[in-house]
């Protein structure tokens, strides 16, 4: 019995592939037709060849390029197996990152809503954090005069991948006490929040992982216009604390918060001060 030739046309409905790359395919010998006619010039496909083409499909809906795909058509069934495994490891990974992704794009949101909460700028108010991990490495010398130099310099390494989402990117930890002058005010950790899994493997050796534990702070967010201004809202949160009688039990951490991200506009950004209290 003779076997049934297909035209380009009637191909290209049955397997749902276009004429345009079912006449690549046959240009590059990745898929060629059955029979040319010599007068026409017109392609016909056999029966027996159209599974070929759902390997094709499969191959390239897993992301394989096509020049490969020559290769994966000759492997025999152990070199074929030990292809898709491979394959099995590169889509692992894929999802890995994807998820990563999400996770920052999540962070991101958290970051917008929280901020979108805020009450008046430059009032004390009490908030309840989650747990956030960071990266914190010694800031030798660094106080409130040249923070935002000293910010970038030493962990803009850590935020290579997720800068672009970094609302509350940077920050310092001090110590809480009742503070008579600005010149009182030193640095003693710089911090960056771990967004990805990719961060803890650039740790260096002055840097590690630490926490910043959920639970109930006193927060102050402002603009700080001057260094007055900023010495005025830290004095703000300690009275706040003093007043209502609180009992402290961390340090002060200080975070930067960027209000946009544009080219045209004046750099713009926020303050935000919190210590953690007892419950």
């Amino acid at each position: 019995m003779k076997e049934k030739l297909y035209t380009i046309g009637e191909v290209s409905k049955l397997v749902n592939i276009s004429i345009k790359a079912l006449r690549y395919y046959d240009k590059i010998n990745l898929f060629k037709p059955a029979y040319v006619d010599p007068d026409t010039n017109y392609r016909y496909y056999k029966d027996s060849q159209l599974h070929l083409l759902d390997l094709i499909k499969s191959l390239k809906y897993i992301g394989t390029p096509l020049e490969e795909m020559k290769e994966v058509q000759g492997l025999q069934r152990d070199d074929f197996f030990a292809f898709l495994t491979e394959q099995e490891q590169i889509v692992r990974e894929k999802i890995e990152s994807l998820v990563e992704i999400e996770k920052i794009i999540v962070n991101a949101k958290k970051g917008l809503q929280r901020q979108m909460e805020y009450p008046s700028l430059g009032e004390a108010f009490i908030l309840y954090e989650d747990e956030l991990k960071i990266l914190q490495t010694k800031a030798y010398g660094i106080d409130p005069k040249n923070i935002l130099n000293a910010s970038y310099s030493k962990l803009k390494k850590f935020a290579a991948s997720t800068e672009g989402f970094r609302n509350n990117g940077y920050g310092v930890i001090f110590s809480y006490q009742p503070y008579k002058h600005i010149d009182e005010v030193n640095y003693q950790y710089l911090f960056t929040p771990v967004l990805t899994n990719k961060q803890i493997s650039l740790l260096t050796s002055d840097t590690d992982v630490a926490i910043i534990p959920k639970g109930k702070y006193v927060c102050i967010t402002f603009k700080s216009v001057s260094i007055d201004d900023y010495f005025l809202n830290l004095q703000k949160l300690i009275h706040y604390v003093e007043y209502h009688q609180l009992q402290v039990i961390s340090d002060i951490y200080e975070s930067l918060i960027y209000n946009h991200h544009s080219l045209i506009q004046k750099e713009e950004y926020l303050i935000e001060m919190r210590v953690r209290i007892k419950e």
